[in-house]
This record gives C-alpha cells, sequence and structure tokens, in this order.
C-alpha cells in the first residue's frame, strides 16, 4: 500500500512540474485532426455583443440531440436545441418550451400546454406538430437513436390543438416528467430535419439562445447569438468553443487569457489557479459517478462473479480520493448512484479494499497468479482521466492483474464500447434526468451505453417494474433492491462521485451550471 501512495504522490507531483513547466510557453492550439436560458436569467443590455472563448476536453458527436448519446453532446446540443420542461439548478423541473402540463389519475396521459412565441431559427413555428415529429423521430426505429429507450412508454404523441399536446403512455410511469427534462427530447425544427437528414447533427437547428455558425471538425465549434431567442436574449454575441484534451494545456490556456472558461480542471492544479488573482475556480456537486466497467458480457475472465468482485476489493477509493485528488470527491457510499441524486441507494455501500481477499477470489476463480487485460480510458473527458487509469493499473498490479492502459480520443473510445472492444474501461455515468432509472438503465440494462455488455434478468426485472411504481415509498424499496443487486454482482467498480470543476477568468460572469452537468454558456459576461 506504501508503494501505491507513494506512486500516486508521484503523479501528483509530475502534473504539477509539467503545469509549471507550461506555463513559460504559450499555450498550444487545439489539435487538429443551464443550459439555462429562462426568464429568470437577467442579461444586462450593455454586456451585449461580447465574444468568449470556453475549452473542453472532448469533442461532441453530434447536434443532433435525438442521436446524443455522451454528455459532452447533450452540452453543446442544448445551447441550440430545448426540451419541454428542464431542471434548474436547485434540481427542480420547471417549465420550458411548455408553459404547464398535467397528467391523468394513473399516470398514462399527459397533456402539455406550449408557449406560443416560439420560432425555430430557420423560421419555422414551434408548436404541437413540431412536438409530434421530434418525439416520433425519436422513437423511430429507423433514426436510430441511441437513446431511443427513453420514449420506450409512449404509445402515441397526439396533437389536440396547435398549442397542446398529449402523450399516450402503456404503462403508468413515475419518470416520464424526468424523461422528458433530458437533452435527448430537445426539439429540432421538423423542417431541418427532413432538409438535412442523418446531417442534422452537423446542420442543427432549434428554438435555444445560440444557433451553430461553424464547425471546424476536431478543432473547434462556434455559436452566435439567436436574436429571435423567446426568453432573456444571449448576452453573448459569439462563443466559440475549443476542444483541447490535455489537462495542462487547457488551464494554461486559462492563466494566459487564451481561454475564458475551462471546463475539468485537474485536482492538482486547483490551489496554484486558487492563488492566481485572474482566475476563479468553480467546484460544485453533480450527478456523475466515475466508475471502472468491466466487459463481463465479452470478456472470459470478467464472465466470474468472483473475478469483478476481486478486482472491486483491489481498489482502494479512498486513497485516489485523498491523494490523487486532494480530497475534491465523494467516497461511493451508495454504489453506483451518486449519493445527491434522489433514490439513490444510501448505505448500499461498495467493496471495502482488501488485498488479500481479492487474491482469495481470484484464486478461487482459478487465476492465483491473475492475468493479463487492458483498460481503455479517455483522455480530457473527466478531470483527471488519465492519472486515475493509471493509479488503477497500480492497483491491480497488486495482486497480479496486468493491466495495459490504451488512452483513447472519445470518438474512438465510445466506438470500441458499442463494439464490445473494452476489457476494463474508465467512465463517467452521469444522470441527465435527475433520476437515476436513466443512467442504470442505459449503463447496466439494455440501453445503448452498456459497453459491459451485462446482463441479469433481476436487474432487467426491476428496472421494467420500477418505472411503472407512482407511489414513490414503494418505488424507492424497489430502486433500492436494484442498486444493492449491482453492488452484490459486482457490476463494475464505482471510484468516486465527481465534483464538477471549471475555471474562469475572473473577469467573467454568468457562467451558469446544473447538477447534471449542463451548462450555459449564452449568459457570459465580461466585468
Amino acid at each position: 500500500m506504501k508503494n501505491i501512495k507513494k506512486f500516486i504522490a508521484i503523479l501528483s507531483v509530475l502534473a504539477m512540474l509539467f503545469a509549471v513547466g507550461c506555463s513559460a510557453q504559450q499555450a498550444p492550439e487545439a489539435a487538429e485532426t443551464d443550459t439555462s436560458t429562462s426568464s429568470e436569467v437577467s442579461a444586462p443590455a450593455e454586456e451585449a455583443d461580447q465574444t468568449f472563448t470556453y475549452v473542453c476536453g472532448t469533442e461532441p458527436s453530434t447536434l443532433d440531440p435525438h442521436m446524443a448519446n455522451a454528455t459532452i453532446d447533450g452540452q453543446m446540443c442544448l445551447q441550440i436545441s430545448e426540451p419541454l420542461v428542464m431542471r434548474n439548478q436547485k434540481s427542480e423541473i420547471v417549465p420550458w418550451l411548455a408553459e404547464s402540463w398535467e397528467a391523468n389519475e394513473n399516470g398514462t396521459v399527459w397533456t402539455f400546454k406550449l408557449r406560443q412565441d416560439v420560432t425555430f431559427t430557420d423560421g419555422e413555428p414551434f408548436n404541437a406538430e413540431a412536438v409530434k415529429y421530434n418525439f416520433d423521430r425519436i422513437g423511430n426505429p429507423d433514426t436510430k437513436s441511441p437513446k431511443a429507450s427513453i420514449v420506450r412508454m409512449i404509445e402515441s404523441t397526439n396533437v389536440i390543438d396547435e398549442y397542446t399536446v398529449e402523450f399516450v403512455l402503456n404503462t403508468p410511469c413515475s419518470v416520464f416528467l424526468a424523461q422528458v427534462s433530458s437533452y435527448t427530447c430537445s426539439m429540432l425544427s421538423p423542417k431541418a430535419c427532413e432538409e438535412y437528414g442523418a446531417e442534422v447533427g452537423r446542420n442543427p437547428v432549434g428554438t435555444g439562445p445560440l444557433m451553430l455558425k461553424d464547425w471546424n471538425y476536431g478543432s473547434s465549434l462556434t455559436f452566435v447569438r439567436n436574436d429571435n431567442y423567446w426568453g432573456t436574449p444571449a448576452t453573448t454575441e459569439e462563443v466559440e468553443v475549443k476542444i483541447v484534451a490535455e489537462d495542462t494545456a487547457r488551464v494554461m490556456m486559462l492563466k494566459t487569457g487564451d481561454a475564458d472558461v475551462i471546463a475539468n480542471v485537474p485536482m492538482v492544479q486547483i490551489a496554484d489557479l486558487e492563488s492566481d488573482n485572474n482566475v476563479k475556480v468553480i467546484l460544485e456537486e453533480g450527478y456523475r459517478t466515475i466508475f471502472i466497467g468491466m466487459t463481463s458480457g465479452k470478456v472470459e475472465e470478467l464472465a466470474d462473479v468472483r473475478v469483478r468482485q476481486a478486482i472491486n476489493y483491489a481498489i482502494d477509493q479512498q486513497t485516489i480520493i485523498d491523494t490523487l485528488l486532494r480530497g475534491i470527491a465523494t467516497y461511493p457510499d451508495s454504489g453506483m448512484v451518486s449519493s445527491v441524486i434522489d433514490n439513490s441507494a444510501l448505505g448500499v455501500g461498495c467493496y471495502e479494499y482488501n488485498v488479500e481477499k481479492a487474491k482469495q477470489l481470484l484464486t478461487e476463480a482459478g487465476y492465483p497468479n491473475g492475468f493479463s487485460i487492458t483498460l481503455d480510458t479517455p483522455e480530457g473527458r473527466y478531470a483527471m482521466d488519465r492519472q486515475v487509469a493509471e493509479v488503477i493499473q497500480a492497483m491491480l498490479a497488486e495482486i497480479g492483474i496486468n493491466v495495459e492502459i490504451k488512452v483513447l480520443d472519445w470518438g474512438a473510445y465510445t466506438e470500441r464500447g458499442v463494439n464490445g472492444e473494452h476489457e476494463l474501461f474508465l467512465l463517467g455515468m452521469g444522470c441527465p434526468t435527475g433520476d437515476p432509472e436513466y443512467n442504470l438503465y442505459q449503463n447496466f440494462g439494455r440501453g445503448s451505453q452498456n459497453y459491459s455488455f451485462y446482463t441479469n434478468e433481476l436487474v432487467d426485472k426491476l428496472l421494467e417494474d420500477q418505472a411503472s411504481i407512482v407511489d414513490p415509498d414503494a418505488r424507492y424499496d424497489v430502486m433500492y433492491q436494484l442498486q444493492k443487486e449491482l453492488v452484490d454482482d459486482a457490476c463494475a467498480v464505482p471510484l468516486y462521485y465527481e465534483m464538477q470543476s471549471y475555471g474562469c477568468r475572473s473577469n467573467v460572469d454568468g457562467f451558469i451550471l446544473y447538477p447534471n452537468e449542463i451548462i450555459n454558456l449564452a449568459y457570459l459576461v465580461r466585468n
């Protein structure tokens, strides 16, 4: 254990030294290769016509919300397109493109009244027909939406009148409103969808405060203000989103003023940034669980629950949090679902660090000398993701498991996941709906992000059962049972609940951050 802590200390020092070494140089260019827009936000007119630079670590794969399969996709989609309802900064569901809604007594019919002052940026009206088109598109198998399961309970979407739409569900659904709040259910212009077809993700037309001006693939996206926005006009004239995978490069761009806002500040550099009068650090609790996935449905060794349990016992989460992450993360005491999310299984816990128990289980499973395996990780997607992977590599070496790390760009990483090519993988499990049903279904049920190809009949049954339970207490009991089963079956290794970490120039205000990792770039102001 002393060796592991020493290794982590060395990693941390190297990260800090590298950052210092880079600080004397010009920040490198990106490699070529709330969403809150509600009337709650007041935007002073004198702050208009400003241009800002936002730097993140990974590039979205699409700006079509119906095809989005990662948080970065959703973050960028929501600058342009909007859902009927959204979660605010308090995680409450509030009206957005819908003014109000009601459900019948058993929760099988939901009726939404729409805003009447909204148009898409191509001039097309936003109305009930547009809502029906969008929801039909998400659920149409020909669309191949990776998150089509989010509307699986909708039997029909009906136009009642120009600004009233009705959803008829095939079963009562306690999470329907939460599902509708997801970026997946954001609205695109039907005309644009028909015109661009599969390419609408490169040519999105929504109702949001910003519009896409340009996409320099592999490098940057540029958004401009929608002057005909129905809500509070954006304070930004233009936002350039630059893609820079390396943590230290993003930090350098912030310190030199080449970036106004950066995502995923590495924890080892937070103290340095907080001492810089030109910079401020934003740390907020979020919904994301960082975990090690195990492709149990594809890799022979990982199909044995004893091996998966051994890997769990071999990981010392608290040491990772205390040393590498400088305490800026939360121990995963409610298993795979962050404890700040409603219906998380509070107290279900995780496997306590025990190397001897891990070795014993490996021997029982027939691997007394361990085995070799790869660990795939993105870089720049999560704060210090590559460094965390290197610590996991060292910890598993203690029980004889030889880990080869593969650092991949986000596109290659997700492609390997979809194709079942991961063995071990480092991934973050967010929760765009604010309810754990979504991320558990997507990652460990029959959803599109089940990169482990994990199957468990009880988990599948509980996932279906809970969705139709209207009583909150009864539903919680099922959700707890579901999450406990995932822990007992060692479906993955929860590492920590991530703190959202962003850096801003000290003269920049208006950056809005939500618990579900949605960001707002439209209302940045420079003092």
